[in-house]
């Protein structure tokens, strides 16, 4: 029994269909079916019920799928830290960011990361949260800045600043004399907002409850389009500090009473064979970017 056979037989289960297995592992219909063959031969069981249309997978075959996913995640494990250890990958780490944060703190991380560790080549990768803890637990990427929080028990963080949200309206907005704002005050503004899937969206709805805010038609896929369209008098939306622009004259930044913010992490995974160097970098870049 062979690794290559514990790959062959997760294919099956999971596609129920020897083809489309095959394919998945780059090999030939016939061969993937010799090789479950015989490693039904070699543990003296069936592994799956077949017929003319359909594959089931055994009681026997459904006890063993957990322990051969653990095998294969051990090996993957082993060769990633086998990756970083050698000389080719020693000086290299893979960075990401949700949208909402990438462009405007990556450089700034980035420039200081170097600062630091001048031979460190970085892999920048910019996805959406859930895309981007995918990777982590994937081990495809070393670590992404995410908001807090992130409940998984495979990853551990540490908090590097907070990032508060301001109201922003264009400068002939009724608001935009104000210094601060109660969000009561803006219930029923038009609220501009990103395209699902984007973090900032869900923590804007937690804030603004749409029982009292009209939540626009127009979904943006990233800040600047919505910041475009503030000052353009289409709506409202809510903006992290973060991404300010003070010298933009045609919108304004209003503080909220409320004060809420968004917790920005940097996150690995627990097992990472450099999580003395995440940390130590996580210390580096405990402060807030100026916008």
């Amino acid at each position: 029994m062979t690794l290559r056979d514990l790959s062959y037989l997760l294919a099956v289960a999971e596609f129920r269909n020897f083809s489309q297995a095959a394919e998945h592992c780059a090999i030939s219909q016939p061969t993937l079916s010799t090789q479950i063959k015989k490693l039904e031969d070699y543990l003296g069981i069936d592994l799956f019920l077949r017929d003319k249309n359909n594959i089931a997978v055994t009681d026997a075959c459904r006890e063993i799928l957990p322990i051969a996913r653990r095998i294969l995640d051990d090996v993957r494990s082993i060769r990633q830290i086998a990756a970083h250890a050698s000389a080719r990958h020693r000086n290299q780490l893979s960075l990401g960011a949700f949208p909402s944060l990438a462009s405007y703190v990556l450089p700034e991380y980035v420039f200081r990361i170097k600062q630091h560790y001048p031979d460190l080549k970085i892999q920048l990768v910019e996805e959406k949260t859930h895309a981007l803890i995918a990777l982590l637990l994937d081990k495809k990427l070393d670590a992404a800045l995410l908001a807090l929080p992130v409940e998984h028990a495979a990853l551990e963080y540490r908090l590097l600043f907070e990032d508060p949200f301001t109201l922003a309206v264009s400068a002939d907005h009724p608001l935009a004399g104000l210094e601060e704002v109660d969000l009561n005050l803006a219930a029923r503004e038009n609220l501009l907002l990103l395209d699902e899937g984007h973090c900032l969206r869900d923590q804007a709805l937690k804030l603004c409850d749409p029982a009292r805010f009209v939540e626009h038609d127009f979904r943006a896929s990233s800040l600047e389009t919505l910041r475009f369209m503030v000052k353009n008098g289409v709506g409202v939306t809510l903006m992290p500090s973060v991404a300010i622009q003070p010298e933009d004259k045609d919108i304004r930044y209003i503080d909220i009473r409320q004060r809420p913010s968004r917790s920005i992490a940097l996150v690995w995974l627990k097992t990472h064979p450099r999580s003395a160097l995440l940390e130590t970098m996580a210390k580096l870049l405990a402060y807030k970017p100026l916008p």
